[in-house]
């Protein structure tokens, strides 16, 4: 099934992390819920022993029925029956409610610095990735993260359930137990063995929904080109491939995680059927091979209760080796999930200030020294360039389509590294300014109009303080004025107010562009 890895590459900044690494990092997010975690483990834990002690009374029960049989013993076991599963029910609900609350405050935490940091990166970083497939990481993969604490407590309060009933087991027959946890390995290394496939798998099935998403949120992104050029049937047919693509990566999955089950059943399957065997003879002192070889093993004669408490404990034994198989599924998803969205944090910027120096009166000065910059390391774009640009002096730069106009603007608000050389912005090196602070004094009209979902007024307004202020209200009046826009914007149904849908799709192209321009205008930059 090679094919169905065709296109599946990692990301260039993608990460491959240990299991214990991983899982130390994703437990660092409940750091800030410990007193939950607390409460969850003691809830697991008491839950643990009640379920222990249910099957510890009836085998003493059944013991005891060899002097006869004692009805007020047999009420009083129900009694105990069903208080312990009260209790068990009680106890399950609180803590499910208690691991939700903490599940959901570490993705959320999760989610916000998965953000945070995508915001951090440089304009390289979101050239080279759809943006559907980075959508995907913040959303999708931060929800499935949280799905490994969960499924962990899940599994921890299984494995107290191990420890108990061992420890039970043991002080009732040494004989079984050395069986048992002579049989249990085998189980263990079974489903083990499953793991680095089942990653893999998994990691596969988080990059195919990538980029579904990422093609989904193009194809809408550009449909207005899509239908011009009559181009729905080859779009169609792109995402049917990737469709197929993404059913046969997910049916791999399937096929993985559905054979983990039936496997650890019946190896389960074959461990309960010994120590039946092997707990028959040695009630019924069997002269065989099989019975002289239970009869070796240190410990006295097993009691009809005993054997009973075995056959109920195989089950509480053997439960958190099939859980394990059963989720094993969600909870590769989740650390191939959390792996993709640690490696997203992790991910290192191209542009890097050396300084955090702040323009004391900034006047908009700029030199190029020298200076050298390729996107790509065999393409140069700028060759020894060198340009000087007074305050208050206005330019223009001409020159054929690639000959590097617009790259010069984005390197001047440096969305790029550039290779050697210097960029002066009043004689001071742009690498040691205060990146935040020297950009909230430089604009750009971008070729590419964009407005965000929202009325005319919030986009004129966008990433200004105090916007509800009489000072900015005033200002952005008198720069509609001064572009000739008030006019039009009175005439629409609601005003300053109206919706100008996804990208400005609901105005027209000058509408769009005269609102890009006001918006430049409020902000009075010291260079556009």
């Amino acid at each position: 099934m090679g094919f169905v890895m065709h296109g599946l590459d990692r990301d260039e900044y993608d990460r491959e992390y240990g299991d214990w690494v991983l899982l130390k990092r994703i437990l660092s997010y409940f750091k800030p819920y410990k007193n939950h975690m607390a409460a969850i483990s003691l809830t697991i834990s008491i839950t643990a022993i009640s379920a222990t002690l249910v099957p510890l009374f009836m085998s003493e029960i059944l013991d005891g029925l060899k002097e006869g049989i004692d009805y007020s013993e047999i009420q009083n076991l129900v009694l105990l029956v069903l208080g312990f599963s009260v209790i068990n029910f009680v106890l399950n609900a609180i803590s499910q409610e208690i691991t939700a609350r903490a599940v959901q405050g570490a993705v959320l935490d999760l989610r916000e610095d998965a953000f945070d940091a995508l915001l951090k990166r440089d304009m390289s970083f979101f050239d080279e990735q759809p943006t559907g497939r980075l959508a995907s990481r913040v959303t999708n993969d931060t929800n499935d993260y949280g799905q490994v604490v969960t499924l962990s407590a899940n599994l921890l309060a299984q494995i107290l359930v191990v420890f108990f009933i061992l420890y039970f087991l043991f002080i009732r027959s040494v004989k079984l137990t050395i069986l048992l946890i002579m049989f249990a390995p085998l189980v263990i290394l079974t489903a083990l063995s499953f793991r680095k496939i089942a990653r893999s798998v998994s990691r596969n099935s988080r990059r195919i929904l990538a980029k579904v998403n990422a093609l989904i949120q193009e194809t809408t992104s550009g449909i207005y080109v899509a239908k011009s050029f009559r181009a729905e049937q080859a779009i169609y047919d792109e995402f049917e491939e990737m469709n197929r693509t993404s059913y046969s990566v997910n049916l791999r999955q399937g096929m993985v995680f559905n054979t983990i089950f039936p496997v650890l059943t019946i190896l389960i399957g074959l461990g309960t059927a010994m120590i039946v065997y092997f707990g028959g003879l040695d009630i019924l002192g069997a002269e065989t091979t099989l019975g002289t070889f239970v009869a070796f093993l240190p410990g006295r004669q097993l009691t009809i209760g005993e054997w009973f408490l075995f056959l109920q404990g195989l089950t509480l034994f053997f439960f958190p080796l099939i859980s394990i198989a059963s989720f094993w599924s969600q909870f590769q998803l989740g650390l191939a999930a959390s792996e993709r969205v640690f490696s997203m944090i992790d991910a290192e910027n191209k542009v890097i200030q050396s300084d955090n120096k702040i323009l004391g009166e900034p006047k908009g000065a700029i030199e190029f020294q020298n200076l050298e910059f390729s996107y790509k390391d065999d393409i140069k774009v700028l060759e020894n360039f060198n340009l000087k640009i007074n305050p208050s002096e206005n330019i223009a730069i001409v020159g054929h389509t690639g000959a590097g106009k617009s790259t010069l603007a984005k390197l001047i608000a440096r969305y790029y590294e550039y290779q050697s050389g210097n960029i002066l912005i009043d004689g001071e090196d742009i690498r040691n300014l205060n990146i935040v602070e020297f950009r909230k004094g430089l604009s750009i009209i971008s070729q590419e109009m964009f407005l965000f979902n929202g009325s005319i007024k919030d986009n004129l307004l966008y990433g200004l303080e105090d916007q509800e202020s009489d000072e900015v209200q005033e200002k952005l009046h008198d720069v509609l004025d001064k572009i000739d826009a008030m006019d039009w914007i009175e005439r629409l149904d609601k005003g300053i107010d109206t919706n100008v849908g996804e990208r400005g799709g609901l105005l027209s192209m000058g509408q769009r562009q005269l609102i890009a321009f006001a918006r430049i205008l409020l902000r009075d930059p010291f260079i556009l």
